[in-house]
């Protein structure tokens, strides 16, 4: 049977230990089963580790005397009871940067605490850094909504259709709103007021040539770009060194930590253009 793997500790079942954790509890246990896990860390030098994790329900109490476990815990240098809560947990408590022993749980919140400094003086900067697109008399933001194309007889999906290309200017006026056939005529799925994608992507890229350009993610024109290569259509559609992606300012800007690891949350994508400017406004607002 294959084992589970696990790869952080924070995705490790309560109910499951390492050999070295069972032996560290409060009232010492060893394994009396097989390993039911394992996960791959790093060990006390930094260096990858594989460890085997066991079942502590199946574990079963070391051969040390209540007499001989009072007189470990006598001896013990290390506090037991968490400085913050007051908690006495069954593992040793966790020192903290300012030198507190904290539970497992009282440890997570100090370090998303830490984290959380960390993601304000981030938003602060993506604010500014927003500040200074909208400067730009140049600025224009571009969005990108794809028509999916017909599946096939068997199901399978084909590439998009279509390709309704937005681009507003820092004001919200249009400069250009057209939707381009990314298939053959005979190819059906694109709506009737597609139009040829050659005359007005040459317009688009001389509209852009000059402009600093914001997307919520180069990754947007991906499909495009894979249509036009079907085509045989070429063309060097944005600015080179004028291109800003939103998705990690909005990032940065939202501030929004996952509580079981820290990391920021994917905003979601605005998903028009005058939404993209709106996104734009508000972090620029920091508010």
């Amino acid at each position: 049977m294959t084992l589970p793997v696990y790869t952080w500790w924070g995705e490790v079942p309560t109910h499951l230990a390492t050999r070295t954790r069972l032996a560290e509890l409060d009232l010492p246990r060893q394994p009396a089963g097989p390993a039911r896990a394992t996960i791959d860390t790093r060990n006390a030098l930094g260096k990858k580790a594989t460890f085997d994790l066991y079942d502590v329900r199946e574990s079963i109490p070391t051969q040390a005397s209540a007499a001989q476990l009072a007189a470990a815990a006598a001896r013990r240098t290390k506090p037991r009871t968490c400085q913050d809560c007051g908690a006495h947990p069954d593992t040793p408590c966790t020192q903290s940067a300012d030198g507190r022993a904290l539970c497992d749980t009282c440890a997570h919140i100090d370090r998303l605490r830490a984290r959380q400094q960390e993601a304000a003086a981030d938003s602060r900067q993506a604010a500014a850094s927003a500040v200074g697109l909208l400067d730009d008399e140049h600025l224009v933001v571009l969005a990108v909504d794809y028509t999916p194309g017909e599946p096939t007889a068997a199901g399978t999906p084909r590439p998009p259709a279509a390709a309704r290309i937005t681009v507003l200017d820092r004001d919200g006026a249009t400069l250009h709103d057209r939707t381009l056939r990314l298939t053959g005529p005979r190819t059906p799925g694109a709506p009737a007021h597609a139009i040829d994608p050659a005359p007005a992507l040459a317009d688009l890229t001389n509209l852009l040539a000059e402009r600093t350009v914001v997307l919520w993610t180069p990754g947007d024109l991906d499909p495009l770009h894979d249509a036009l290569r079907r085509l045989k259509l070429t063309t060097a559609l944005l600015p080179e060194g004028r291109v800003n992606s939103l998705r990690p300012a909005a990032t940065q800007w939202r501030a929004d930590l996952d509580p079981r690891t820290g990391e920021p949350r994917r905003p979601t994508p605005p998903g028009t253009a005058d939404r993209l400017l709106l996104l734009l406004r508000r972090v620029a607002a920091g508010g």
